[in-house]
């Protein structure tokens, strides 16, 4: 493959700016390509970018084509719906990519559309870079042969992503998930926790985490709560002290869980449970054992090593369909990214205070075992989240790509 050859205006010496289409359809994609951006304004201070995304991308000079809540989709109905708009907008954007020669697309995550994307791209020469594989570990595991079709650069957030990929010689490369650098500079942002919480040999703090998400908070805070009350009373008579803390960031459901909090009070009155408003990382960090609700969160918790029960609780449709999909044995993102169940997984009718109550006195009494758990977790999260800039990372494959492109496909 013969390098391309950077475009430079003769009369400045400078180079000639380049248009490059970067397309997210969700917030926490504009999150990743607005960190993505600032490190390719650095080093390819040539490119221009424009296409579909938000306030973070909007930051770096970005030029977006169209409002970021029109693309968001939630659930298979809501999806239909917006089928006919999103099929003229995809169509709408490849005409635009032609009419700008643009060189190459960075597509971030929205996979269902951007993976359609990269098909019609390819058929009028655009290369496209992929940031954020699609859970194929997960479900529908044969798009990787799509992938290998229609991406020139798959960029993982997971090192065993990159593993899979290989495996069937798609051009992947991981870059590290951006956790690693965005949580140390949200904690600073981050309320103080109360001060005077217990070192191990007097007692334990937990972290209650019944997820973000209304359906998340009215399914699990319940059995949580409930778990902290038998906590509360197997400790007491251990003369161990503990303390709770409950992160929240649902201001919708605020007075619902400060409600809930009250009520326990009241029934148990030495019980110490701290309502903290936009925590969750201070929390985890400050937590011998979370109560956590499976998602993203427990990707924090890996982060911070710390000993979880995992629960999950949705309708038994959305479970049964799961079921039936998903391809991982695990839920959790803790337990998949480790290859085993390293934190128990609580679901269904089993989310019941006795039975978390087993799970969380098991580690909290066991030494040994409690260690053994947060080895796992760490040599986990070295593996596979990186403690490099990924955004960083990103970037100088990009640039590389970039740098590698025949002038027969984009020139």
């Amino acid at each position: 493959m013969v390098a391309k050859k950077k475009s430079v205006n003769p009369k400045t010496n400078q180079h000639k700016e380049e248009s490059v289409l970067v397309l997210t359809g969700e917030h926490s994609g504009d999150l990743l390509g607005g960190d993505l951006l600032g490190e390719l304004k650095h080093i390819r201070p040539e490119l221009s970018f424009y296409g579909i995304g938000g306030e973070s991308m909007a930051a770096h000079g970005f030029e977006s084509l169209e409002d970021l809540e029109k693309l968001s989709v939630i659930g298979f109905s809501e999806a239909i719906q917006k089928y006919s708009y999103l099929k003229k907008l995809l169509f709408s954007i490849v005409d635009e990519a032609k009419r700008r020669n643009t060189k190459f697309a960075i597509l971030i995550d929205y996979p269902g559309f951007n993976l359609r994307l990269a098909k019609e791209l390819k058929k009028i020469g655009i290369p496209s870079v992929f940031y954020v594989s699609p859970q194929i570990w997960a479900w529908k595991f044969k798009r990787i042969f799509f992938i290998k079709e229609n991406i020139a650069l798959m960029l993982t957030l997971f090192r065993f992503e990159e593993e899979i990929y290989k495996e069937y010689e798609v051009n992947a490369k991981f870059v590290g998930h951006p956790i690693s650098k965005r949580i140390p500079e949200k904690m600073k942002k981050e309320p103080q926790l109360p001060s005077h919480l217990p070192e191990l040999d007097e007692g334990f703090v937990i972290g209650l985490l019944p997820g973000s998400r209304t359906g998340e908070i009215q399914r699990l805070l319940d059995p949580i709560l409930g778990t902290a009350k038998l906590l509360h009373g197997y400790m007491s008579e251990k003369k161990k002290k503990l303390v709770f803390l409950l992160p929240n960031i649902n201001s919708k459901q605020e007075s619902y869980i400060k409600k809930k909090i009250e009520e326990l009070q009241k029934e148990v009155p030495d019980i110490q449970i701290h309502y903290i408003w936009d925590g969750s990382l201070r929390v985890m960090n400050a937590s011998d054992l979370l109560l956590i609700a499976s998602g993203t969160a427990t990707l924090e918790g890996l982060y911070f090593e710390k000993p979880m029960v995992i629960l999950y609780k949705v309708s038994w449709f959305t479970y049964l369909l799961g079921s039936l999909l998903m391809r991982s044995k695990f839920i959790g993102l803790a337990n998949i990214l480790s290859g085993q169940e390293v934190c128990m997984e609580i679901t269904q009718n089993e989310c019941k205070p006795k039975y978390i109550f087993e799970e969380a006195k098991r580690i909290l009494e066991n030494s040994r075992f409690r260690n053994k758990m947060i080895q796992i977790l760490g040599q986990t999260k070295e593996r596979e989240l990186g403690s490099t800039n990924g955004a960083k990372l990103a970037a100088k494959e990009i640039a590389h790509f970039y740098d590698s492109i025949p002038e027969d496909i984009i020139g």
